[in-house]
């Protein structure tokens, strides 16, 4: 890594407050006595008042990239008092708005959040900003606008995780496996607001889409089998009136929604073709 900056003591005078995940220091090459290091796990937030040359790295996991958005803010605002480097070094790419991949289906009025390539970055604070600016970094994964032939890609649950779409017919166990070879996993809904955002993108009444749910290991069992999590009393079901099956020894033993079970889960033979959701999670 080039470029590196320490976090100092005086770094948390200058930027006022931060919280999340914050790392110890290193040598500041960039500016000394101004700006720090932070790893940022999950998310950080910093607030100001914020030094004119001041100079800020942020890193996260390396297969992932970082999200920059403003708490009650607009992220095209703060630029006019800062730069966003894609990468640890002040001549690293500008992130620009302009410049962000705009998926046709990823959720609509929400915050302006700008995503890096990498999973570095820099800030660099061209002018004294006396403001509560509250700029916030959070660990996503890339979401592309699809995975290949015939699929659609969104931001459509959150800023960090990104959901898409293969409407191309396959078993389950192709499904699962195309959304592995996307680095995904077929879909999990935990609660009724992901399952909503989903189906009000990606409506059923055109066809059924597969999830990871089965109970194929062990009849009446139910299992997410993107995170091997199973069904339990009180967790979030959607399932059709009179489904699933409990009929002995079904061949029903995997579950979508969409098609002949309207916005409802149902239970269906897994050899049979459907669409299917796949996800990804930071």
């Amino acid at each position: 890594m080039n470029n590196q900056i320490t976090f100092y003591t005086i770094a948390l005078t200058l930027v006022g407050c931060c919280y999340g995940n914050v790392v110890l220091p290193r040598d500041n090459e960039l500016l000394p006595g101004c700006g720090g290091y932070m790893f940022v796990d999950d998310e950080v937030v910093i607030d100001g008042p914020f030094n004119e040359n001041c100079i800020m790295q942020f890193e996260t996991q390396e297969d992932r990239v970082l999200a920059f958005s403003v708490v009650d803010g607009n992220i095209k605002d703060a630029l006019q008092l800062l730069n966003i480097h894609d990468g640890f070094g002040v001549d690293s790419p500008m992130l620009k708005v302009e410049n962000q991949i705009g998926h046709e289906v990823s959720r609509k009025n929400k915050p302006r959040v700008l995503y890096t390539k990498s999973s570095e970055a820099i800030v660099q604070f061209t002018k004294t900003s006396h403001s509560n600016m509250k700029l916030k970094i959070q660990k996503a994964v890339d979401c592309p606008l699809g995975i290949g032939d015939n699929t659609q890609c969104g931001r459509v649950v959150d800023d960090v995780s990104c959901y898409c779409a293969t409407f191309t017919g396959r078993t389950f166990t192709d499904q699962t496996m195309f959304c592995l070879d996307k680095k995904m996993k077929l879909a999990i809904f935990e609660n009724r607001t992901e399952e909503e955002n989903v189906q009000a993108t990606w409506p059923g009444t055109a066809g059924a889409y597969y999830t990871s749910m089965t109970d194929a290991r062990r009849e009446g069992t139910w299992v997410w089998e993107s995170s091997m999590t199973v069904l339990k009393a009180g967790d979030y079901t959607n399932w059709f009136p009179g489904r699933p099956s409990y009929v002995a020894n079904n061949v029903e033993d995997c579950m979508l929604y969409g098609g002949s079970y309207l916005q409802f889960w149902g239970d269906i033979n897994c050899a049979t073709l459907a669409r299917a959701i796949c996800e990804a999670q930071p």
